[in-house]
């Protein structure tokens, strides 16, 4: 009995493998959201990642990483080349700045490769924020920034819920703009 049990699971692991997305996927330490990596005022919405040395290249393994980490947060890979993206090979340890990368807008993603030298160590990161109207420039904290990649930028903003304040405003306003029309349509009443 326990060789036809052995036999069946061997026949169901022929007829349905490891998906290749998660069977390449390097290890994810989950280290991507420690503190002191980017310079204030740079802010991001989300991170994804910490995987285990540069997975930025378009080996199998390089690839499914970055196809894990994009989709954790929200960018959807499907028709996505990657043989063909905006690059930067070598950073030295220094900020990302335009020129050599363009302008980013809106909600923009990268990927990062940091050396040994930097806070998360030897990793490779991910990260969307919000560049709204435009930045140029991207500032590391730590040491060891490497290889750079781009993968979105451009797209909408974030939906923001309105501040308490903000509120306040909006709800003030339509109270005069109610004030006027009722008293526009008083004096409209009396002349009539």
């Amino acid at each position: 009995m326990k060789h036809i049990l052995t036999a069946g699971a061997l026949a169901c692991a022929a007829l349905f493998p490891a998906s290749g997305a998660m069977a390449a996927v390097v290890t994810n330490y989950g280290n991507c959201g420690t503190a002191g990596v980017f310079d204030a005022p740079f802010s991001y919405l989300e991170c994804s990642g910490g995987y285990d040395k540069n997975v930025l290249n378009n080996s199998a393994n390089g690839v499914d990483s970055q196809k894990d980490a994009l989709a954790a947060l929200g960018f959807d890979v499907t028709g996505f080349d990657f043989n063909s993206y905006f690059k930067i090979d070598s950073l030295n340890g220094a900020d990302v700045t335009s020129p050599p990368a363009p302008l980013m807008t809106g909600i923009t993603i990268f990927g990062i490769h940091f050396g040994g030298g930097s806070v998360l160590g030897n990793v490779t990161a991910f990260y969307k924020f919000d560049a709204g109207a435009g930045t140029t420039t991207i500032p590391f904290a730590t040491n060891g920034s490497s290889g750079w990649v781009l993968y979105q930028t451009g797209g909408g903003t974030e939906d923001v819920v309105p501040e308490p304040a903000t509120w306040a405003m909006m709800i003030a306003g339509f109270g005069l703009v109610g004030a006027a029309m009722r008293r526009r349509s008083g004096k409209l009443a009396v002349s009539a």
